[in-house]
């Protein structure tokens, strides 16, 4: 995928989770965990995120994000506020729900996502 198209899919609410190297789709097994301690958390307004704003914090993302059992994740959160807030961050991919369920609630995390079924699990 490209920077551009990643962007549109935030712009129209849709989430990513991405590899650093090339922006391939992850495509494996387990949940994606956010809210990585080391790199922190990007969130804005969706309507206020510029395509200049989004390509700055992707590279960001990419030049930390260098462990494989790490993806590039974003998604926009319409249930704590009705306009949309785009999050970008670091994800870990963890293989046990249990694990992953724990991990983002000690982290702080709103949600996990559950790559098997295509879908967030709201903590």
């Amino acid at each position: 995928m490209t920077i551009k198209s990643l962007y549109h899919l935030i712009q129209e609410s849709e989430g990513f989770s991405v590899r650093a190297d090339g922006l391939l789709t992850y495509a494996g097994d387990g949940y994606a965990v956010g809210g990585s301690v080391l790199h922190g958390v990007f969130s804005l307004l969706n309507d206020d995120l510029s395509f200049r704003v989004f390509n700055k914090e992707m590279n960001r993302l990419q030049a930390l994000c260098t462990d494989p059992m790490q993806v590039i994740g974003a998604w926009v959160d319409v249930v704590e506020d009705p306009a949309g807030v785009a999050y970008l961050e670091i994800s870990d991919i963890v293989r046990s729900k249990q694990i992953a369920l724990e991990l983002a609630r000690s982290r702080g995390e709103i949600a996990i996502y559950d790559f098997a079924n295509s879908k967030s699990i709201y903590l």
